[in-house]
């Protein structure tokens, strides 16, 4: 993850990365031991049973969801978060049980249930800004999360879930390994001065080898050019996710949306590239017929 100086969280000046255990500033042993705890658990509840394994996938998301209402909290905004959460699971469990259909119920609970809330509200102050929170974090953290349902709900879907979490990860990888060491041109200074173009060649090299290599032998009617086209979506998508995130602490101020992951942050700060590669590669997928 790029790291930000939340101390001028409104200024638009390039950012110097602020100092920690490596070039990064990540805690590099704590970040791989919780990295590998978490992968251990998402492939073993994967391999175990669907449920199970969608029942894992949504405490983090819930937790993230949370983090990002405690972000807003500290700036003075209100959202309806006990309806984001319910809509949010809707959406997940719904996607994976009935399909996409499940998004248009969730965004009427989401949508109706905002409303009835904030109207039952005695405080109605800032119900614009309120709302507007609201739909974004349900928009942006469960309904992107949820697409890991439409995935996993087709023939042979962990390996496409395997498939997609595993390129998500070596998009981060390697920009990782590669901007740490030989970065030098920021990508989006204003947003996320970590971020490097040497850091994005290297995630590049890295997503593509492991499509044609891997992902092109082990995920059915997935060939070389589908592999590898599935591996530049997934990093374009990695890559804005990862802004996205950067562009939301920024603007509040902070530096991580948690602290619960050792090494890393908060839960958002290890999913925010995946709520968009998900959906982008159920996207990608229904365009190639599969």
């Amino acid at each position: 993850m790029a790291t930000e100086d939340a101390t001028e969280p409104l200024s638009t000046a390039p950012l110097p990365a602020p100092p920690g255990p490596g070039r990064a500033g990540r805690n590099l042993p704590l970040a791989i031991l919780s990295g590998v705890i978490l992968t251990a658990l998402f492939i073993g509840t994967l391999f175990l049973n669907d449920w199970v394994f969608l029942t894992y996938v949504a405490a983090i998301v819930v937790v993230g969801l949370l983090e990002v209402d405690h972000a807003y909290r500290v700036r003075g905004v209100r959202p309806v978060t006990a309806v984001a959460v319910v809509a949010g699971l809707v959406a997940f469990y719904g996607a994976y049980a009935f399909g996409a259909v499940a998004h248009t119920l969730a965004a009427v609970v989401l949508v109706f249930g905002s409303l009835a809330w904030t109207t039952l509200d005695g405080d109605r102050r800032g119900v614009v800004e309120n709302l507007g929170a609201t739909f974004l974090a349900t928009l942006w953290v469960p309904f992107g999360a949820s697409f890991i349902g439409l995935l996993l709900a087709r023939p042979d879907g962990a390996a496409y879930v395997l498939a997609v979490i595993g390129l998500t990860a070596a998009t981060d990888i390697g920009a990782y390994a590669v901007g740490s060491q030989l970065g030098s041109h920021k990508m989006a200074p204003g947003v996320s001065p970590g971020k490097t173009w040497e850091g994005l060649a290297g995630a590049l090299v890295t997503v593509l080898l492991l499509a044609g290599l891997v992902t092109s032998r082990t995920v059915p009617d997935l060939d070389v050019a589908g592999s590898l086209l599935l591996g530049v979506v997934v990093l374009a998508a990695a890559t804005l996710g990862d802004l996205a995130e950067s562009l939301f602490k920024r603007d509040l101020g902070i530096k991580d949306l948690g602290h619960l992951l050792p090494g890393h942050g908060g839960i958002m700060d290890r999913v925010d590239a995946m709520l968009f590669t998900l959906p982008a590669a159920h996207l990608l997928l229904l365009a190639l017929g599969i």
